[in-house]
């Protein structure tokens, strides 16, 4: 993708570049009186340049899951306004970027999260203050658009986006969210990789869909949240309000109605016996892998009736009467890291709990009040063993 604008004033170029020696603190005093000299002549510019002040004073929260969110909003919508972001990735508390040393080889280097923020701060408004004025002049501009669009999240962190439509999402760990260059011309559609939650904004003429593995939803305007991770058993989909239209992938000529607080889920790749008569009144058992389909209700948390299913986005770990080995995936997510539960019998206890700030240690210490058995933490490796 790529951004291009024709500069052909001397005058705009100069201005541009006094405001970043301005905001960097590198500005002579010759150059700030030259500066609002420009300012005067153009000051419709002057609005730009106090917002850009703003972005560059906003101290750096410490929150990681907050700097991660916000680089991932700001280069998306970078990426919209045609720059490009290839090579940008995160890497703990850093930036890594991809710089071209030659024609073949890249060395990394290195920017800390706090200088991202602002400086991602500066780079949008500033391109989106060209992008006005170039707008207001009548200079030509070009936008080349990527072809999809991808959300992802790592182990350990949560984003929330809002779709083109206004369509609001909360994209949960270790989750890829996409959707094409033509959302919103017919139809609007998303494809899922793990969990999300769906605010959806109601338009009759144009359904939102969502892709998952197993199945697909369409709705016209709802919320509702979809778990649909690849290495679970089971997918689910949960109904808060609205009305949605569930298709399994397997049995496309089936609809499935929900109504609010109803829940469906779908085992996946469940085994089962049913018994058929051959000739000669023989009777054989077959072993089939049809899907289980069960329809009930959204889970409510006794104390204050919150949905156990939706908890997440509170940044609440929440789970209800679940296998050992289901909490075990939830928790990996949660806070990154890989569990090892031996033995078949302790990975079917089911467990009950609601953590909010407690580490993943302090977690399972808590649960060991209701359940037996013991664990080894190695870095981001946890053993769990009888």
């Amino acid at each position: 993708m790529s951004y291009i604008v024709e500069m052909e004033n001397p005058v705009t170029e100069r201005f541009w570049e006094l405001i970043s020696r301005k905001l960097t603190n590198e500005a002579t005093s010759e150059e700030l009186v030259e500066l609002e000299g420009l300012l005067h002549q153009k000051y419709e510019e002057a609005y730009s340049l106090e917002i850009m002040n703003d972005f560059w004073n906003i101290p750096p929260r410490e929150d990681n899951q907050y700097a991660e969110r916000q680089f991932k909003e700001l280069t998306q919508k970078m990426e919209k306004m045609g720059i490009n972001t290839v090579g940008f990735h995160l890497e703990e508390d850093k930036l890594v970027v991809a710089q071209s040393v030659n024609s073949y080889k890249y060395k990394p280097w290195y920017v800390s999260k706090k200088m991202l923020l602002s400086s991602l701060a500066i780079i949008l408004v500033f391109f989106f203050s060209l992008s006005l004025f170039f707008s207001l002049n009548k200079k030509p501009t070009t936008l080349l658009l990527a072809r999809a669009s991808e959300i992802t999240t790592k182990d350990g962190s949560k984003t929330n986006i809002v779709l083109p439509d206004g369509t609001k999402v909360w994209v949960n760990a270790g989750s890829k969210l996409t959707y094409d260059i033509n959302y919103g011309n017919k139809l609007r559609e998303v494809s899922l990789l793990g969990e999300a939650f769906f605010d959806v904004v109601k338009n009759g003429e144009k359904p939102f869909i969502i892709h998952t593995s197993k199945m697909d939803i369409k709705v016209l305007g709802t919320a509702f949240n979809v778990r649909c991770y690849p290495n679970e058993k089971k997918t689910e989909t949960s109904l808060i309000r609205g009305r949605i239209e569930v298709t399994l992938k397997d049995r496309s000529s089936e609809k499935i109605y929900l109504s609010p607080n109803e829940k469906l889920t779908l085992i996946n790749n469940k085994t089962t016996t049913s018994e058929i008569i051959k000739s000669k009144g023989i009777k054989q058992n077959i072993q089939t892998n049809e899907p289980i389909i069960s329809i009930g209700h959204i889970t409510l948390k006794p104390i204050d009736s919150s949905v156990i299913e939706t908890s997440w986005i509170e940044n609440k770990l929440e789970f209800r009467g679940e296998t050992f080995e289901e909490v075990a995936f939830k928790m990996e997510r949660w806070y990154g890291v890989k569990i090892f539960i031996e033995g078949e019998k302790l990975k079917q206890e089911h467990l009950t709990g609601s953590f909010e700030t407690e580490t993943v240690e302090q977690a399972l210490n808590a649960l060991q009040y209701t359940t037996r058995f013991k664990f080894v933490i190695n870095k981001k490796n946890i053993t769990i063993t009888k």
